[in-house]
């Protein structure tokens, strides 16, 4: 169960995605899509699934909970979204036929894309190249559309065949993203998307800028906040890495506990990630608060009798690095 000082906007950046939703529901989307451009699933879902009960005929909301389980660059480890995707799209594609959805032809053309993200009998790799054509398609149609370009440029990346140590695919793609973030440098997509694209040594450098940004820009999601680290490891900027990891560790505490989900629902992710931070400093006994912070949730989480879900596994790998590397 949520509190009500969940449902307040949170802060996630600044977009224009105009639809046919009525304007109560149409504000729950965009805070949806705002959450989407950050990985920020639960999140999104949540906003989308409000939008469904305040307007039940409103298309794009299944639209974008579909979009919930995208998982595009695989950042949610261990959940079958492949199936739950292909089960939200079969109950928006229900409804459709029986005329309790409203659409306009440009939105029909976004439920297209999303019915072949996850078309019934294909290999995620199909699935994959099918939407990356529709999105291609999508944003070719209406250029300056910066949603469809950004979700275009998203299915890019988590093409199994993009390769980011090849300078034509990355500047294919951070071509895009740039021009969105040029009229747009709040755009969460246009930030995150970028990173990602320039997530290598070679190209690190030209993704500082927006690694400067995006925490700032999106504070409210975890994952906007560790992202900024991609670049600076490969920038040799640990007391970054350091304190990025330090604030969305932070951040998603806060949300879980703000939530009231279970304590496997935090971002351990970056707390992985501070640790390689203090170690590659010699900061030991930061590292070993790590530790004592992973032997605190754990206790915890056995005491509730919660579902422990990944943890445990991440737990024992961070465990097994600080015992290898500590001096």
């Amino acid at each position: 169960m949520r509190v009500p000082a969940q449902d307040a906007e949170p802060r996630l950046g600044a977009i224009d995605f105009p639809t046919s939703g009525a304007p109560e529901a149409q504000e729950q989307f965009v805070i949806g899509v705002l959450a989407l451009h950050s990985f920020w699933y639960d999140e999104a879902r949540y906003r989308f699934l409000g939008a469904q009960r305040i307007d039940p005929g409103f298309g794009m909301a299944y639209w974008g909970e579909a979009m919930t389980y995208d998982n595009a660059l695989g950042t949610v480890p261990g959940f079958d979204n492949e199936s739950v995707g292909e089960a939200v799209i079969a109950r928006m594609d229900r409804l459709d036929a029986e005329g309790k959805l409203r659409w306009t032809e440009r939105e029909r053309a976004w439920a297209e894309a999303v019915r072949d993200r996850f078309r019934p009998g294909r290999s995620p790799e199909d699935r994959r190249r099918a939407y990356a054509g529709a999105m291609d398609q999508l944003a070719l149609q209406a250029p300056d559309d910066d949603e469809a370009a950004a979700f275009a440029a998203l299915s890019f990346l988590a093409l199994p065949t993009f390769d980011r140590d090849s300078a034509l695919h990355v500047v294919t793609v951070a071509s895009m993203l740039e021009e969105i973030y040029e009229r747009n440098r709040e755009h969460p997509g246009a930030l995150h998307y970028l990173i990602h694209a320039y997530d290598t040594p070679t190209f690190a450098a030209m993704g500082l800028r927006q690694a400067r940004i995006y925490a700032r820009t999106a504070p409210a999601s975890s994952h906007a906040l560790h992202m900024p680290s991609h670049i600076f490891r490969h920038l040799g900027m640990w007391e970054e890495v350091a304190a990025s990891n330090d604030d969305a560790y932070r951040a998603s505490a806060r949300w879980q506990e703000d939530t009231n989900r279970p304590l496997a629902a935090r971002d351990f992710h970056a707390l992985d990630w501070m640790l390689a931070a203090y170690v590659n400093l010699g900061r030991w006994d930061d590292a070993r608060g790590v530790i004592d912070e992973l032997d605190r949730i754990e206790a915890e989480i056995l005491g509730r009798g919660e579902d422990a879900g990944d943890f445990p596994a991440l737990a024992a790998a961070m465990r097994a690095y600080y015992a290898g590397e500590v001096p």
